[in-house]
């Protein structure tokens, strides 16, 4: 593959690798879907307590909109930030509110 750099593929066998277990989970499938009702409360446990310490900057508001959230909903949630943008016209950075393209804080 790309990340092998012309390495052969590593093969397993029955003798040096340990299988892993399958524990049924219900994400799994081609008709899975994940629980939207926890990732929602997961979304909020990390804005209120998490984010505090932790920041997941490489995702966008956007990429929450029908998983967690409405667009609408999302969009208020986004506009609760500052976010830091600019420089403006006379090359300072300013702050405003949130939009659904850029990453959470």
């Amino acid at each position: 593959g790309i990340f092998s750099m012309g390495q052969p593929a590593t093969q397993c066998n029955a003798e040096d690798h340990i299988p892993a277990k399958d524990y049924g989970w219900s994400h799994h499938g081609p008709f899975a879907s994940y629980d939207y009702a926890s990732i929602r409360r997961g979304f909020q446990v990390y804005r209120q307590v998490c984010a505090s310490c932790h920041s997941v900057d490489k995702i966008a508001f956007r990429s929450m909109v029908g998983i967690t959230h409405t667009e609408e909903q999302m969009k208020k949630i986004a506009e609760s930030y500052d976010i830091e943008d600019g420089p403006n016209d006379i090359g300072e950075m300013f702050e405003r509110p949130g939009k659904l393209s850029d990453t959470i804080p």
